[in-house]
């Protein structure tokens, strides 16, 4: 692993399951997402547009959720939410040239997850790598947009911590795709080889951080019990602290070999 040679200049971390952690929540994602649809649905009927049974646009939502979901991971193109929620308006017989995605999906008003919370050890390490100088980046899989996504880090109180942040909703690709990377990269002006990718999924964080020539560290706690599929990490963490003289490690082995 000759990229193991090189200084470390950034940090990127995925989202959920990697500093949010997501083993408390108890709803599935339809009860969570009801009421946001709910919200949707009555600004849609209230601004005038013809929408008779709740439940049947409630389906068709879900329906064009799983669909571009589905379509994206034949070639790792990034699935859009905004996508899937003008579908399911076609679908229900509404003019789409009429309607503001963008004021859509605001009064959708996603918020942060019920039993979610923030890995104790999150702010720790944020904290050292900001004092140790490393550009920290911040890669997600998620159909939503970024800005809807930082309604979470606002509230997690992570916002402030991040150079540079992307969801594959923003930028037409998802993970493993070594697009994603590659942008991320270019936000923070680091190459590949002077960065370090943390994530939870072998198939999609892992294997694309391995293809796109970053260091690649796993973090697999207990609770997770990802299969790894042949995809083998630089290295494999069970907490975010651990993170942390791995990074030393690399710092080191960089002089020695520099």
């Amino acid at each position: 692993m000759s990229n193991l040679t090189r200084p470390i200049e950034a940090v990127i971390f995925d989202l959920d399951d990697t500093l949010l952690d997501w083993s408390g929540r108890e709803e599935s994602w339809q009860e969570v997402t009801r009421p946001l649809l709910e919200n949707v649905y009555h600004y849609l009927v209230q601004s005038g547009h013809p929408l008779d049974d709740p439940e049947h646009f409630f389906e068709l939502v879900h329906r064009h959720i799983e669909g571009v979901w589905e379509e994206a991971k034949k070639d790792w193109s990034g699935a859009s939410f905004g996508d899937a929620l003008l579908l399911a308006c076609e679908d229900a017989g509404l003019n789409t040239a009429r309607l503001d995605l963008d004021e859509l999906m605001r009064v959708y008003n996603w918020q942060p997850m019920p039993g979610v919370e923030l890995y104790e050890d999150a702010f720790c390490v944020l904290d050292t790598l900001r004092d140790r100088g490393y550009r920290i980046g911040l890669i997600t899989n998620s159909f939503y947009p970024m800005w809807m996504r930082d309604v979470e880090l606002r509230h997690y109180n992570l916002l402030d911590y991040f150079d540079a942040r992307i969801t594959s909703g923003d930028s037409g690709y998802m993970k493993p795709h070594p697009a994603i990377y590659r942008r991320i990269l270019d936000l923070l002006d680091v190459p590949a080889a002077r960065a370090v990718f943390v994530g939870d999924r072998p198939e999609n964080d892992i294997a694309g951080a391995n293809e796109a020539g970053l260091i690649s560290i796993l973090i697999d706690p207990p609770h997770l019990d990802r299969e790894l599929h042949g995809i083998v990490p630089d290295f494999t963490i069970t907490r975010l602290s651990e993170l942390l003289p791995i990074l030393e490690q690399l710092e080191k082995e960089g002089e020695t070999h520099g």
